[in-house]
């Protein structure tokens, strides 16, 4: 009954437009669903993201999921999983990922799936990382090893959005050290996808293990 009062008083709505939805919808509205501005980008070596990524780090394959733009949902989406304690979007979207690169033999190559971690000044005010639902979901759906420990932060940089590409990479220099000298493939994996400095600096740290590799998967891009 109570469960009925709280679902009348406060109904789930779409991330998107707002509309109320029911339990069953995954946070947007069948119509904000079928504009989800998906980049169809393969898992593989021979896409943009992996080309640009590829320039300053070794990357085996990558991929990112959405199209993010200043104000569309996948904006909307991204704050929620980061801000308003919506972590369980990341898995969600982590599961239409999957579904869209199931057959596709590269993912067969990873291993160990690694989410970017947070420094934990910021861990104590938001009190969890935004990816690490959407990782575990993928290790499940990979069927393979989940690692949340072999990366630490050990610098807390402030916001970057006023540096340029260059400039990120370099104050994002042993921003990171790994915990294990354990090799593997990992897949790095992140929420957004700007200049790539906080991806570059995870993986150059990943790759002073010999014979590792490193895979990158983000939920959104904006390249």
């Amino acid at each position: 009954m109570w469960q009925e009062i709280l679902s009348t008083l406060f109904p789930n709505r779409c991330i998107g437009c707002e509309t109320i939805i029911s339990s069953s919808q995954h946070y947007v509205c069948e119509r904000c669903k079928a504009h989800l501005p998906f980049t169809y980008i393969p898992f593989n070596n021979t896409n943009s993201i992996h080309s640009q990524l590829n320039n300053s780090a070794k990357i085996e394959f990558a991929s990112s999921l959405l199209f993010f733009s200043k104000e569309n949902i996948t904006q909307q989406l991204i704050h929620h999983l980061k801000y308003k304690n919506k972590p369980e979007i990341g898995s969600w979207l982590a599961e239409i990922w999957f579904m869209q690169n199931e057959n596709n033999p590269c993912l067969k190559e990873v291993k160990t799936v690694v989410p970017v971690p947070i420094h934990s000044k910021r861990y104590k005010k938001r009190n969890y990382n935004q990816i690490l639902l959407c990782c575990k979901k993928l290790a499940t759906l990979l069927n393979c090893n989940f690692d949340e420990h072999v990366l630490r932060r050990v610098s807390h940089t402030k916001s970057q959005t006023q540096s340029n590409r260059e400039e990120r990479i370099k104050k994002m220099e042993n921003a990171f050290i790994r915990n294990s000298n354990c090799s593997s493939h990992y897949l790095l994996v992140d929420d957004v996808l700007t200049t790539g400095a906080t991806l570059i600096a995870c993986t150059q740290e990943l790759l002073k293990t010999d014979d590792s590799q490193v895979s990158i998967f983000t939920l959104a891009t904006t390249i």
